[in-house]
Formats: C-alpha cells, sequence, structure tokens
C-alpha cells in the first residue's frame, strides 16, 4: 500500500511538474506574443511620429521663407509703386513727354485707316481732352482716347478693329513683366543658407532620434522573462 501510495504520489507530481511546465510555457508564449505587438506598435508610432515631426517641421521653414520673400516682394512694388506715383506727380510735364515719345515710337505698327483708341488712366485722360491736338498731331489717320474702366498708374493701352487687337504700355504692366527681376534681387538679398543648415540639422537629430530606439528595442529584446 506504501508502495503504491507513493507511486500514485510520484505521478501526481510529476503531472503537476508537466501542468506546470505547459502553463509556463503558454504564459511566456502569450508574454512574447504580446511584447512583441508592444514594441512593433511603439516602433510604428514612434517611427510616424517622428517622421510627421520632420516633415511638418521642414514645412512649416519652408512656408515662413516662402511668405518672407512674397512679403518682400510684395512690399518692394507697393514701395515702387508709391515712389513712381510720387515722381510723377512731381514731373508731370517730364512724364507727358514720355507718354508723347512713347505714342511716337509706335505709330508706324498703329497708325492706319482703322480703329484707333488710347486708353489712359483718369488724370491723363483729363488732361488728354484738354490737350486733345497732341494727339492728333501725331497721327495721319483718326483716333479717340478713352479713360480705362481700371484706373492704373501710368502709361496708356492701345485698342485696335474695335478691341480685336491691343497693346498695354501700363506702367503697371511693365512692373508685372520686370517681377522676375524683382525676384531675383530678393533672392540676392534673402539667403535660404542658414535655413537649409537649419533642416539638415534637424533632419540629423531625427535619424539619431530614430537610431536611439532601435538600440533601446534592442535592449528589450534582450531582456529575459
Amino acid at each position: 500500500m506504501i508502495d503504491k501510495a507513493e507511486n500514485e504520489i510520484k505521478e501526481l507530481n510529476q503531472k503537476t511538474l508537466f501542468q506546470k511546465a505547459e502553463i509556463k510555457k503558454r504564459f511566456l508564449e502569450r508574454s512574447n506574443e504580446r511584447s512583441l505587438r508592444l514594441k512593433n506598435h511603439f516602433n510604428e508610432n514612434y517611427d510616424q511620429f517622428l517622421n510627421q515631426s520632420l516633415s511638418t517641421t521642414l514645412l512649416k521653414g519652408k512656408e515662413k521663407f516662402l511668405y518672407l520673400k512674397n512679403n518682400l516682394i510684395s512690399t518692394l512694388k507697393t514701395t515702387l509703386i508709391n515712389l513712381i506715383n510720387v515722381e510723377l506727380e512731381k514731373k508731370y510735364s517730364a512724364y507727358i513727354k514720355y507718354l508723347l515719345n512713347s505714342i511716337t515710337k509706335i505709330k508706324k505698327t498703329i497708325d492706319k485707316p482703322q480703329d484707333i483708341e488710347l486708353i489712359f488712366n483718369h488724370k491723363d485722360y483729363n488732361y488728354f481732352i484738354e490737350n486733345f491736338d497732341k494727339i492728333l498731331d501725331i497721327f495721319k489717320n483718326p483716333v479717340e482716347i478713352n479713360e480705362d474702366r481700371y484706373d492704373f498708374i501710368g502709361g496708356f493701352k492701345i485698342s485696335l478693329v474695335g478691341g480685336v487687337i491691343s497693346y498695354d504700355y501700363t506702367i503697371d504692366n511693365l512692373i508685372d513683366k520686370n517681377s522676375s527681376f524683382i525676384q531675383m534681387e530678393i533672392a540676392k538679398i534673402l539667403d535660404d543658407t542658414e535655413i537649409k543648415e537649419t533642416e539638415k540639422q534637424y533632419e540629423e537629430f531625427i535619424e539619431e532620434q530614430k537610431k536611439k530606439i532601435t538600440e533601446y528595442l534592442v535592449q528589450y529584446d534582450q531582456i529575459q522573462i
């Protein structure tokens, strides 16, 4: 009886040990699975966070630089327009001479038997209405003058054949045509080297953080449960 009891106890102990081993095995498997999921989730989220942070920072930097550049261009054009207005007011007679010379230069192109219309801004229109003979002296063919619906700084527009053909000799158009030159001048003033260097440093910082998290995850894998 004693031997039988001892054998039963021995079998029970073995069975218990086996069950414990199975429980431990399943526990370790579940723990490893859970650990792997946590690690992957953390790695993906952290990597996404770093990439998003990098993209957002670089985008904001470029947006600020572009805003500054465009703002300077706009300010320069406004300042230029204001200076031109001041000079036109001070030297209006010289400006009128400039207009008449400009019209004379293109006379050969437009002085034909057709509807010739010269379009001026409000102030210049009023001047030439009172001094229309100065326009008539230039042309052989009939010509009329009109005021533009949308006032411009100075210069003039030409409309031929009932508006089928038109030319724009306004100061506003001249400024717009030279906007590329203005932008080049602004580019000389604004050097984006410092911004690019800052972007490079931030990119290096992000890469360093990615390396660190990789090292942390390697250490995490080495932890024994």
